[in-house]
């Protein structure tokens, strides 16, 4: 039997779901109705019952062919590449596999709306400073994807999401790079058109100043209300976005604060060493135009270090409200390479837990021991406040959660059991090695 071209399979199944042709179930998830649809899939509200939490189902829209297939290798990369991204403003990936005909993404429900529906004025226009708003919750995703060498390529209103709770979330990583270096190779045109930077028009290498072009053009559509550039013919549009200036900002609407203004201005420059270089030069630019993102600022820090300490195996009995308790009592400190966390000999009743980077234990100038991400330090000085036996210093940046007995006995009753349990777990294991050590040495 010949294979089915791309286009007809793919006809055939948006043919089957436009005839109600979804299956109630997809391995655990139970399917609810449509919430939208894009050029890679329809994405469906589901029910993950294990769990008990609703999801975004996304089905791909090219029928199954071979676990080999382009298209498949195409709709899992949002998998890939969005799945090692744990950030606040980031719609989280749960899941992905294969049912039947049907390849699926499991992902985060977020209980809003896109912000095509605010560019377009179908849910009314956004204020300056909640502009402002998006334009730093979204700035501080990118620097994070980045971080981690994970370009968007596609940053647009139909990828950012906007809730009541937890304000904006990038999602739809499909399109999405994994940097090898500085940037992107690219030999093909991807992306939305209007917000493409002039580097992807021109099949230019790219890197994280696309992605930031992308949040201006973003900013200065719900600003202004229509993109920087329009054209019926995609070739001129092409043209406007790599030779033509963006109508300014300030003579569109004169109210608009000037430094919001310029810096939209700034990422929408044709050369990329003209905009700002990181998500975080975005973000701190932004943070300095309305009192309302000191309040987001502390939101997205207090995710983030609670996303950082969720993934270590001392946490594994905590809530997530919980740790939130513990993080509003404790101290998150961060160290630079060579930077001593403890000293030999001082008193110090805090216990540490290292949330990020390398320290080593040190005893004089003898290394006993090296320490990563999730180990902890410093029981026996928050049992008994004596002397510290050694020192740790850190060998790269360390991110360490502190902890006093002071701390612990302001969070709840349940915090408390969560945290001696491990606490005690913990110092039965290191008691236990210690005595493991001595029998082999006798």
């Amino acid at each position: 039997m010949p294979r089915q071209s791309a286009h007809s399979t793919r006809a055939a199944l948006e043919a089957r779901l436009a005839d109600g042709g979804v299956p109630d179930k997809l391995g655990k998830y139970q399917i609810g109705e449509e919430l939208g649809r894009g050029t890679c899939g329809v994405v469906f509200k589901a029910f993950d019952p294990f769990v008990k939490r609703t999801v975004a189902l996304k089905l791909a829209l090219a029928r199954k062919t071979g676990s080999n297939s382009q298209s498949e290798r195409t709709f899992f990369a949002e998998a890939h590449a969005a799945g090692s991204l744990h950030h606040p403003h980031i719609v989280s990936i749960y899941d992905a596999g294969t049912e039947g005909d049907f390849n699926y993404i499991v992902m985060e429900y977020i209980d809003g709306r896109p912000l095509s529906d605010y560019a377009t004025g179908k849910a009314g226009p956004l204020s300056a400073d909640e502009v402002i708003d998006i334009g730093f919750r979204c700035a501080k995703a990118l620097a994070y994807s980045h971080e981690r060498s994970v370009l968007h390529r596609d940053i647009k209103p139909g990828n950012i999401m906007l809730s009541q709770a937890d304000g904006a979330k990038i999602m739809d990583f499909s399109i999405a790079e994994f940097m090898q270096g500085a940037g992107v190779s690219t030999q093909a045109v991807v992306g939305s058109p209007a917000y493409m930077a002039p580097e992807q028009v021109a099949r230019e290498n790219i890197g994280p100043r696309t992605d930031l072009y992308g949040l201006g053009a973003v900013l200065y559509h719900l600003l202004a209300g229509e993109p920087p550039f329009m054209a019926q013919q995609m070739k001129m549009l092409f043209e406007m976005v790599r030779y033509a200036p963006a109508p300014q900002l300030k003579t569109l609407r004169p109210e608009l604060p000037e430094a919001l203004c310029a810096l939209v201005d700034q990422l929408l420059e044709k050369e990329p060493e003209k905009r700002p270089a990181t998500g975080e030069q975005v973000a701190a630019a932004l943070a300095k135009m309305s009192t309302r993102i000191r309040h987001a600022e502390r939101q997205v820090r207090r995710k983030e270090n609670r996303n950082a300490l969720r993934s270590l195996r001392f946490f594994t009995y905590f809530a997530d409200a919980e740790i939130d308790e513990l993080l509003a009592v404790a101290t998150m400190l961060q160290f630079r390479a060579g930077d001593r966390i403890i000293r030999e000999g001082d008193s110090d009743n805090a216990f540490y837990i290292i949330a990020q980077g390398e320290a080593e234990v040190r005893k004089g100038d003898a290394v006993l021991s090296t320490l990563a991400k999730g180990d902890v330090f410093g029981e026996m000085g928050f049992v008994t406040a004596s002397r510290r036996s050694a020192s740790v210093i850190a060998q790269s940046e360390v991110l360490t959660l502190r902890v006093t007995q002071a701390a612990v006995e302001q969070v709840s009753e349940g915090c408390q059991l969560s945290y001696y349990r491990t606490f005690a777990e913990t110092l039965i294991f290191r008691l236990a090695m210690t005595s493991a050590r001595l029998q082999a040495k006798g």
